[in-house]
């Protein structure tokens, strides 16, 4: 099991043939207009993950904003004290299996501070980053069991929807407040996986379930 401990600010690039290999392919940008009172997002993704994006931009826009108050009440601070343009690259894996980062002032990529450029330093343009694959992959406990019980394409999608809003809404914290711990922001961003899983199964006409002991996730910084 891969720890999901915080570790100082170090960034870690993706291997070099992967660079190698999203270079030949190329990258493509997806703009994201938010509702109200959400940063736009500037999604950047490996040129043939356009779903992946889609799936990204749909949690951002259907999912967050209609969530029960009781869930996004933890939030609203978070979101309010975000920068009104955040720029999110969409990896396949991280080196270090972490399932996201929160790049720091001054590790921010060309992208970030080309747009931050073209925006005239009027605004600072915060960026973070989330390994799709791994997130896909992760299968807690709960999520185990529930599958076994109903077999039920949805649920993999479901789960998917659900871990990467509590993964954006974890490294969006620490972008908001970088000074709070990862212990704090960690059983935040867990409990809020666990109640939003419970809800899409909800709303998608399964039957409600408890997911009280999730286990770790992959580590992200």
């Amino acid at each position: 099991m891969v720890s999901w401990r915080r570790r100082a600010v170090r960034i870690h690039p993706p291997r070099w043939w992967e660079r190698f290999w999203e270079w030949v392919r190329g990258r493509d940008q997806l703009v994201v207009h938010p509702p109200e009172s959400l940063p736009l997002l500037l999604i950047t993704y490996p040129r043939g993950s356009h779903e992946v994006a889609r799936e990204l931009e749909s949690v951002y826009r259907n999912v967050l904003p209609h969530l029960p108050a009781s869930l996004m009440e933890r939030y609203r601070e978070v979101l309010r004290a975000l920068p009104a343009v955040m720029v999110l690259t969409l990896r396949r894996r991280n080196l270090c299996g972490c399932l996201g980062h929160c790049h720091p002032r001054g590790a921010e990529s060309s992208l970030a501070r080309r747009l931050a450029s073209e925006l005239g330093g009027r605004e600072r343009v915060a960026e973070v980053d989330l390994a799709y694959e791994a997130i896909q992959e992760w299968r807690p406990k709960p999520l185990a069991a529930l599958a076994a019980q109903q077999a039920d394409p949805t649920v993999a999608r479901l789960h998917f929807r659900a871990a990467l809003l509590a993964v954006l809404l974890h490294e969006l914290e620490h972008v908001a407040f970088p000074e709070r711990g990862e212990g704090i922001v960690r059983q935040a961003s867990d409990e809020l996986y666990s109640e939003v899983m419970a809800e899409l199964v909800r709303r998608g006409g399964g039957h409600g379930f408890r997911m009280s002991d999730v286990e770790e996730l992959p580590s992200r910084e």
